[in-house]
Formats: structure tokens, C-alpha cells, sequence
């Protein structure tokens, strides 16, 4: 019997630390980096005092970052790994996980061209970077092909998993 309580109580805990992952619509406000729905919130990060730091965390050096409400929110890089930092840790961008829906995998990041910001709806709050996909995403049609990383903000410091996710934004749109 004490056995069963002590597997339950073990249960509970490892659930309630499972990261919060986006919605649809969290995902395609992120990807766009403006809000395509009323349930969904998108505020853009202030990025007038961009910050750099060489030897930033754990051989990292955090080529851009920004400062927002005591956390830190940027780029990193360590030789070839790249990653999202956020509150002084870095999530390599190699492991993101893909969502649902969304296998391609994003390309380069180049911070600053990407547009950070918050998403929030109903699934939780993320820190958004939205940036082109590629050199073709900057120019004419191909500006609607984006790629986007999420992390949620919404879940324990411990249970933050990076998400991925690359598409046509209008596609992504009329299939949904």
C-alpha cells in the first residue's frame, strides 16, 4: 500500500512538470510574429539595449541578448552548437523539439533580423523568436516562409523544452 501512495505521489510530481506545449494558434502568432487570433496575445520584446557577453555560460558566448523584466532573452553560440538562452540557460537550438505538424527543421538564425517577442493564449505564455527561413524568406513571396522557436514560460524553470516549428505562414493558415 505504501508503495502505491509513494508511485502516486512520484506521479503527480513528474506530470506537473511536464513543459506546456503551444497551440496552433500560439504557433502561427509566433511564426507571424503578430497575432492571427483574439484568443492569442503577441507582444513584441524591447530591443533598443541589445547585450553582448563572451564567455557567457558554459563556454557560451551570448552574441545577442536582451534584458526583460530580470531575465535575459538571446543568442548563443559555442563553436558550432547555437542556441536560445533564456534565464541564464542555454537550449541548444539542434535539440529543439519539432511540433506537431511542423517536421521541417528551422534554418540559421540570425538574431538580428529575428523579430522576439511573448505569445500567450490559452495553452500558456512563450518566448517567441520568429525569423526568416533562409535567404529566401527575405525577399518577395518567399517572405511568408518562416521559422519560429518557443520555450514556455508557463512551466517550471526545470520542465522549459525549446519547440521548433518552419512553414508558409499563409498555407499553415487555410489547413489548419
Amino acid at each position: 500500500m505504501m508503495r502505491r501512495r509513494l508511485f502516486f505521489v512520484m506521479f503527480l510530481a513528474v506530470s506537473g512538470a511536464r513543459a506546456a506545449e503551444p497551440s496552433t494558434a500560439a504557433i502561427l502568432s509566433c511564426l507571424s510574429a503578430e497575432a492571427v487570433s483574439s484568443s492569442v496575445t503577441w507582444k513584441a520584446l524591447p530591443t533598443e539595449e541589445i547585450y553582448s557577453q563572451d564567455d557567457y555560460e558554459g563556454g557560451f558566448n551570448a552574441i545577442y541578448y536582451l534584458s526583460v523584466q530580470g531575465k535575459e532573452i538571446g543568442y548563443a553560440e559555442k563553436g558550432a552548437v547555437k542556441g536560445i538562452l533564456f534565464d541564464h540557460k542555454i537550449y541548444p537550438v539542434d535539440a529543439a523539439r519539432a511540433l506537431p505538424g511542423f517536421a521541417i527543421r528551422p534554418t540559421e538564425l540570425n538574431p538580428y533580423v529575428a523579430e522576439w517577442g511573448t505569445v500567450k493564449d490559452a495553452s500558456g505564455k512563450f518566448v517567441c523568436v520568429s525569423f526568416p527561413f533562409g535567404v529566401l524568406g527575405q525577399s518577395g513571396t518567399f517572405q511568408k516562409n518562416r521559422s519560429a522557436y518557443l520555450i514556455s514560460l508557463t512551466s517550471q524553470k526545470n520542465a522549459r523544452i525549446l519547440y521548433s516549428a518552419t512553414g508558409n505562414i499563409d498555407l499553415i493558415k487555410t489547413s489548419k
